[in-house]
């Protein structure tokens, strides 16, 4: 198997949102500094952006020129965010799981590099495959799995380990049901990481949290 792990809310849980919110504040305060207006009609653009081109960044970049250095230079600062706590447990099951693992992740790769650093679980990781090296067109869009695909086979092979040859043995985790649905398609394994009860039919696997990993038969 080879591993792919979302992140934001998957490799740390609901529990820990408050991680998120502090990226997510910091976004919308770049988005009032960008256009303009009060911070509560910032925060509305900012979803509005992310509903309607899959990231906020892909939006002010589209509508406002924004350069993406810029916009992940300003949310970034560490001063600003939280980030999750030690999990020594999460190391643990990582590092029982056989095969290469990975992120793959819509934010620039300093942000989950922090968290992991944080979480102490970056050494369970073999790399980082992130929104910079997309081009900065990031999950759902087709081409970034193309794009990971590529990536994961250069990867591999310089680790000497061998490219699946059954598409079923990568697999993603994701928080996000329409993060999920393109790696579906292209045949990957599915785990929809989300305490919610809803599921679809063509998801593979859905745990309520990262730690009930162990609890699957892969």
């Amino acid at each position: 198997m080879v591993w792919l792990f979302d992140y934001d809310l998957t490799l740390y849980g609901t529990e820990e949102r408050c991680v998120i919110n502090s990226l997510d504040h910091r976004i919308s305060l770049f988005v009032q500094k960008t256009v303009g207006g009060d911070f509560e009609s910032a925060h509305k653009i900012r979803t509005d952006y992310l509903e309607r081109f899959g990231t906020t960044l892909a939006g002010l970049m589209a509508m406002n020129n924004t350069d993406p250095d810029d916009f992940f230079d300003f949310i970034h600062v560490p001063d600003f965010l939280t980030y999750p706590k030690k999990a020594p447990e999460k190391l643990a099951l990582l590092q029982s799981l056989k095969g290469p693992r990975f992120v793959f992740t819509n934010g620039r790769h300093d942000w989950s590099e922090a968290g992991m650093a944080h979480m102490g679980i970056d050494s369970a990781i073999d790399g980082v495959f992130d929104l910079k090296q997309l081009d900065w067109v990031g999950k759902p869009h087709d081409s970034a799995y193309v794009k990971m695909e590529k990536w994961l086979a250069e990867k591999l092979a310089g680790m000497g380990v061998a490219y699946p040859e059954n598409p079923k043995e990568i697999v993603l985790l994701e928080d996000s049901l329409r993060n999920l649905e393109p790696a579906h398609r292209r045949g990957w394994t599915t785990i929809f990481v989300n305490p919610t009860t809803d599921t679809p039919n063509w998801v593979d696997f859905h745990i309520p949290h990262l730690m009930n990993l162990a609890d699957l038969k892969l």
